[in-house]
């Protein structure tokens, strides 16, 4: 596949370096030649000086030619335009588009109908994030929910603390005991590598883990794994950008009862959100002032979330609040390192933009049968679900072919309405929905089980 990414910022550059190492053909445009310097020491990637709008720019790197075209600029109008551009001059198959202002994201205006902007898929990180959140908020004991598009199973990502009652407990143990819960450990993060287990692995404290369960029996599973998930009553957002305008908005809206307050640095925008998000406190302050921190009673909140565009302001903010009595905190970071060590001090989630971005990114690259895409921290591997449609090369093949290696596992199929937990030798039928977890070095091959014959 060639991909033209236009705009080499943090969001275009994590993209890039995400599918130049699965080894895409990759073009990179930046109007800064410093950027495009780091881009071409770091990446594999051709990359190019000039603004990604631009005919001529398009041309030099061969547009018409492209399968698709990414365009992440700082402006809304520059990415409009290069969709715009690449669509009538290079007739590239798939535009995808960075839009921040609210009104480009109305679908009105945006649309393959003849007269109207020619995007074939809006990106809006902020709205993602500010949703992914929101549905962590609501299974607050866990570090990330994953909600799938078929809702009749969940994903979660939990941490394994040391007095976890499945800790040291084979899973094939587990399995037998709770018969009738629907569930499979997918994958378990340990010491940075991604373990695909087996029914004579066992879970331990320290560990991350995907989990999958039948929706229907979320609260059980919960209980039985000794994970507590109060309803929270009070959450305090530090950052009001549009991360937390959008998350408060959230809040207002599906969690009604929670009291909300935000912590804004900028006192135009202070301003802007009391008089645009009604029953929310707005505290006009510094985030990493513990005077702030203790005006906005961080002690006896539920929830701390560290939103705003400064990673380092992000970090100390949450460590502060955790040293003040803070029950929980999640730390938004932008930075691909920061991750691997922030647990040690004490941040209870962290969550990465760029693994979002890159995850909504490939829902529209991922090519066939496959319908969403997550991918892990760390890119280790990705989570995605997939249906099998007429003419599939899989349609009576085992689980087994999916699962070779130990390197990737079917955790469940929907058939017919019903959520089964496969066996090895369980036969995969038309019309199927497969949910698996391939880690990155098994992408090519399973991917290419999910190609349309043409």
């Amino acid at each position: 596949m060639k991909a033209i990414i236009c705009g080499a910022n943090q969001i275009g550059y994590n993209i890039a370096a995400y599918l130049a190492a699965e080894e895409n053909d990759i073009v990179v445009i930046d109007e800064s030649s410093e950027r495009i310097a780091y881009v071409q020491e770091t990446l594999d990637v051709r990359a190019v000086v000039g603004i990604g709008s631009h005919p001529d720019v398009l041309r030099s790197v061969d547009a018409d030619s492209a399968d698709l075209l990414i365009a992440v600029m700082p402006s809304d109008e520059l990415n409009i335009l290069a969709c715009e551009v690449a669509d009538s001059l290079f007739k590239i198959p798939v535009k995808i588009a960075h839009i921040r202002n609210q009104s480009y994201l109305n679908s009105e205006w945006v649309t393959e109908k003849k007269g109207h902007i020619p995007i074939d898929h809006i990106i809006s990180p902020e709205r993602q994030v500010a949703q992914v959140i929101l549905s962590n908020l609501k299974i607050p004991g866990v570090l990330q929910v994953i909600n799938l598009k078929n809702k009749q199973a969940i994903i979660l990502n939990i941490h394994l603390h040391e007095h976890s009652p499945m800790n040291n407990i084979l899973l094939r143990q587990i399995g037998e005991q709770f018969s009738d819960l629907s569930f499979r450990v997918l994958g378990i993060l340990r010491d940075d590598r991604l373990i695909i287990p087996q029914a004579q692995d066992q879970l331990m404290a320290g560990d991350e883990a995907y989990i999958l369960v039948e929706s229907e029996k979320l609260l059980r599973f919960l209980s039985i794994f000794g994970i507590r998930s109060d309803p929270l009553n009070k959450i305090v957002i530090a950052g009001g950008g549009n991360v937390g305008l959008y998350l408060a908005e959230g809040i207002l809206r599906e969690m009604p009862g929670v009291v909300v307050k935000i912590i804004e640095q900028n006192r135009d925008r202070a301003q802007f959100l009391a008089q645009t998000l009604e029953n929310v406190v707005v505290l006009h302050g510094n985030t990493i002032d513990i005077n702030v921190l203790k005006e906005a009673n961080v002690a006896q909140s539920d929830m701390f979330l560290a939103l705003t565009n400064d990673d380092a302001a992000n970090i100390l903010s949450s460590l502060l609040v955790k040293n003040l009595g803070g029950k929980r905190v999640t730390t938004l970071v932008s930075n691909m390192m920061y991750p691997k060590f922030l647990p040690s001090l004490g941040v209870d989630s962290i969550l990465n933009p760029g693994f979002i971005t890159i995850s909504n990114i490939l829902n529209h690259v991922r090519r066939g049968d496959i319908s969403s895409v997550h991918v892990l921290q760390g890119e280790l591997g990705e989570i995605f679900e997939a249906k099998i449609g007429n003419g599939s090369k899989l349609i009576g093949e085992s689980v087994e072919v999916l699962n070779e290696g130990n390197k990737s596992i079917v955790g469940g199929i929907i058939r017919d309405g019903e959520f089964l937990i496969p066996e090895e030798n369980d036969f995969i039928e038309e019309r199927d929905h497969l949910i698996l977890l391939v880690s990155s070095a098994d992408l090519g091959r399973v991917e290419r089980f999910f190609r349309i014959k043409k």
